[in-house]
C-alpha cells in the first residue's frame, strides 16, 4: 500500500513532509477501507474529520487511480493497482516512511502431510508468479 499523487498535483499542492501536512490536500477516498489495518498512516486518514473532507469516494481501484493521475488528490492503493502509474511516473509516493504494513496473500489448506498434489502445484505457482517483491513492485 502507498500514498501517491500525480506530480502536476504536488506541484500546486506542495508535498507533504509529515503526517499533519495532509490536512492542506484532498484525498481521494476508497471506500472499502473499513478494514483494521496497523499503520499511522491508516489511523490518520481514517480519523473522522479527513474522511468528510475527503473530495472523491469510489470502491474501485483502478477509477481512484485515473482520478488521482488527472490531479484529483492523494490516493491510498495497493501497489498491484497503482504499479503502472507508479513505474511510469504519472503518480509518485508520498510520505514513503508512513508507508502502511503490507498486505498478504495466504493459502489456507488443512493438513500437510494430506495436501493434494494439485494443491502443492498451485501453491508452488502463485508463490512463483507473485514472488518477493512481488513482479509488479520490482520497477516502482
Amino acid at each position: 500500500m502507498v500514498l501517491c499523487a500525480s506530480p502536476e498535483y504536488l506541484k500546486i499542492h506542495g508535498v507533504p513532509k509529515k503526517l499533519e501536512d495532509l490536512e492542506a490536500h484532498r484525498y481521494l477516498h476508497y471506500s472499502y477501507m473499513n478494514v483494521e489495518t496497523k499503520g499511522q498512516i491508516y489511523k490518520y486518514l481514517k480519523t473522522k474529520q479527513f474522511k468528510e473532507r475527503s473530495v472523491f469516494h469510489s470502491n474501485n481501484g483502478d477509477v481512484l487511480v485515473e482520478a488521482a493521475i488527472a490531479g484529483g488528490g492523494l490516493i491510498l492503493q495497493p501497489t498491484f493497482i497503482a504499479s503502472e502509474a507508479l513505474s511510469t511516473g504519472k503518480l509518485v509516493v508520498v510520505l514513503p516512511e508512513y508507508e502502511p504494513n503490507p498486505l498478504w496473500l495466504y493459502a489456507v489448506y488443512a493438513h500437510r502431510k494430506l495436501l493434494p498434489h494439485k494443491v502443492r502445484c498451485f501453491i508452488d505457482f502463485m508463490t512463483d508468479y507473485y514472488g518477493t517483491p512481488p513482479y509488479w513492485d520490482e520497477n516502482i
